[in-house]
């Protein structure tokens, strides 16, 4: 009996490692899943969303007056799920006027914002409009402004920019005319300790009297400054003009 159980156990063990053996191996025409740890893999998940409103009112007042408003915005993200990237984004309009016998305003704003960031870098934008026109009989002014910024951050550094106009035209009694301003700046900050910025800005006006009289004015200014390792400079210009004509 005990040589019958040790042959049987032999017998046993034989069949194992026989079918031990006989499993196919990569290379031999066989089917082979290798472990699954390729990056593609395990690319993110991202996550989106979007919405929208808008609305509306008027109201007519005992007077006769009439103001209505109108506004709207929208946004946006696409995130990965592990927050490591993505991408958001909102706008904003509104709308107003009012009109009362030969009295009359309008204004219009719009602004905009946009993000964006990932393991190495991060960026940020907006915009913004505005617009106000008032009229009162026979004097009107109307005013227009804009805006725009920017930055981004890397490894290597940061810049940042940005923009600013305005505009004015105006009539009443007596006289007429128009003003412009606008100014930028920008500076961009190395990680090895460079760095450069500047701005300017300029402006221009012009007033007729009902005399005929023609009054212009401009002006203009502009600074740099740069460093890199022991090195700085620095510049400035200014300028200004006035003249009277007939």
């Amino acid at each position: 009996m005990t040589f019958t159980r040790v042959a049987s156990a032999l017998l046993a063990a034989t069949l194992l490692v026989g079918l031990a053996h006989a499993r196919p191996t990569p290379g031999e025409g066989a089917i082979f899943f290798p472990p699954d740890d390729q990056d593609y893999h395990k690319l993110p998940v991202f996550e989106q969303s979007a919405g929208a409103n808008t609305g509306s009112q008027t109201i007519v007042g005992r007077d006769g007056s009439v103001r209505q408003q109108t506004a709207g915005g929208s946004t946006s993200a696409n995130i990965a799920s592990d927050m490591s990237s993505g991408q958001l984004s909102a706008t904003n309009t509104q709308q107003q006027t009012f009109q009362h016998g030969d009295k009359y305003q309008a204004t219009n704003d719009a602004q905009g914002q946009s993000a964006s960031f990932g393991k190495d870098h991060q960026a940020l934008s907006n915009t913004n409009t505005k617009t106000n026109v008032v009229r009162d009989g026979a004097n009107v002014r109307e005013q227009t402004s804009g805006g725009a910024g920017s930055s981004i951050q890397t490894a290597k550094g940061s810049q940042a920019s940005q923009a600013q106009t305005n505009s004015e035209s105006f009539k009443e009694a007596g006289k007429e005319g128009s003003r412009t301003t606008g100014s930028s700046q920008s500076q961009n900050i190395g990680m090895d300790g460079t760095g450069s910025a500047s701005n300017a800005n300029t402006g221009s006006e012009k007033v007729v009297l009902a005399d005929g009289t023609v009054i212009t004015k401009s002006f203009g200014s502009s600074q740099s400054f740069q460093v890199s390792g022991n090195t700085k400079a620095t510049s400035l210009a200014q300028s200004f003009s006035q003249s009277f004509g007939g």
